[in-house]
């Protein structure tokens, strides 16, 4: 039977929905090493879950958290723990992706946060990886739930492969809330397989003027120089 998910969280997951920012998903990619994980802007928090000892086991040094310092975080998971790992060349990075949080069921499962600042963007990046030997086929697509959806994260389970990450980036909204929403497939099916989050990330980078903004500094650039010169 599926855990119900206490009051408090569940209201932080609606609220978290209702707020949420569309997110722009670049290309799911194959884990391979340390340099994986994303530098960009300034760290804001981590999920590594079921991983205390997470912190002491940096990678490109970023050191995650298991006691996720993420303000407010709140996940449907039901349950995880330290299980099969991944082989890559990095020893921290692998003790990382060893551990991770899934679902009983089918159903998807959501991760909210809250505190960014309204105006800054951020990058969020999610790992999921499944490399062991099991004749089944797993995958999960992304979404804020406000009309996004990433491409498919493999997390093959059949041998093929350790998994992928993904990033995306969007702007924080007036109220600093944001979600994303896991939802697995199996076998093709998307009505079978476990929801699944290995490592998860959100970086502060800052407020990026939107091209309009930038051509139009470009011009006034233009104009000061001209000024100048005359």
């Amino acid at each position: 039977m599926k855990k119900a998910l206490p009051a408090t969280a569940a209201l932080c997951l609606s609220c978290a929905l209702a707020n949420a920012a569309v997110i722009t998903w670049q290309t799911p990619t194959n884990i391979a090493g340390a340099s994986d994980v994303s530098v960009s802007g300034t760290y804001y928090g981590s999920w590594a879950p079921y991983n205390g000892d997470a912190p002491s086991t940096p990678v490109n040094g970023v050191s995650f958290q298991g006691f996720s310092d993420l303000p407010s975080l709140a996940t449907a998971f039901d349950d995880g723990g330290g299980y099969w790992g991944t082989s890559t060349p990095d020893a921290n990075y692998n003790t990382l992706l060893k551990f991770g949080a899934y679902a009983f069921g089918t159903d998807s499962r959501t991760i909210s946060w809250s505190g960014m600042t309204p105006g800054n963007t951020y990058l969020v990046q999610l790992w999921i990886s499944d490399p062991r030997d099991i004749d089944n086929s797993r995958s999960a697509t992304l979404s804020s739930g406000v009309g996004d959806i990433s491409g498919v994260l493999n997390y093959p389970a059949d041998g093929t492969g350790p998994g992928q990450y993904i990033i995306g980036t969007f702007v924080a909204g007036a109220g600093g809330t944001q979600s994303i929403i896991v939802d697995p497939s199996q076998n093709g099916d998307p009505d079978a397989g476990s929801a699944q989050v290995n490592l998860f990330q959100v970086r502060d980078l800052g407020v990026i003027p939107e091209p309009s903004s930038m051509a139009l500094l470009g011009l006034g650039t233009l104009g000061l120089l001209r000024r100048r010169r005359r």
